[in-house]
């Protein structure tokens, strides 16, 4: 016979393993974005970057215009462990072999929904530049993946 404890104890176990659900990157969008596309009225008279909901991360931080690609998390950006890093790999038009790049995740992350990883400045030299493939990684500062995803072309055959 089942006794009430052992069925509450499985229920419980049952909804956590749904609660902590595996970290997905849900979709990658991509586009070349100029400084300009940045700038909100908000900033006029503060003199910082508004970025709403947006986490926004750059490669070289002091330039804005550059390659930007949108990730959507299964979670937000705040439920990800303490010193997260996003590893960023990519081929682009010029270049022979993959560049890579890391983005650390900063403390604050309340209320952001969407990543925005900006490749900017001499890392991404002008608007006439192609990508041609990506792979993204999240890790925790210990190198454990997290989740991952990658371009259709990333695992093409050379």
């Amino acid at each position: 016979m089942v006794f009430p404890k052992q069925i509450l104890l499985a229920g419980l176990m049952l909804l956590t393993s749904c609660l902590h659900a595996e970290l997905k990157i849900l979709s990658v969008t991509e586009r070349y974005w100029d400084q300009i596309e940045f700038k909100r009225v908000i900033e006029y008279f503060t003199g910082e970057e508004f970025s709403g909901r947006q986490l926004i991360l750059r490669s070289n931080p002091e330039k804005r215009s550059g390659m930007y690609f949108e990730l959507s998390l299964s979670e937000k950006p705040n439920a990800l462990p303490k010193n997260s890093v996003i590893v960023l790999q990519m081929y682009r038009s010029g270049a022979l072999h993959p560049k890579l790049y890391e983005f650390k995740m900063p403390e604050d992350l309340r209320e952001k929904r969407d990543i925005l990883l900006g490749v900017t400045g001499e890392d991404w030299p002008s608007r006439e530049t192609k990508l041609i493939a990506w792979r993204m990684e999240v890790r925790t500062v210990d190198q454990k993946l997290l989740a991952q995803k990658q371009s259709f072309l990333w695992d093409h055959e050379k």
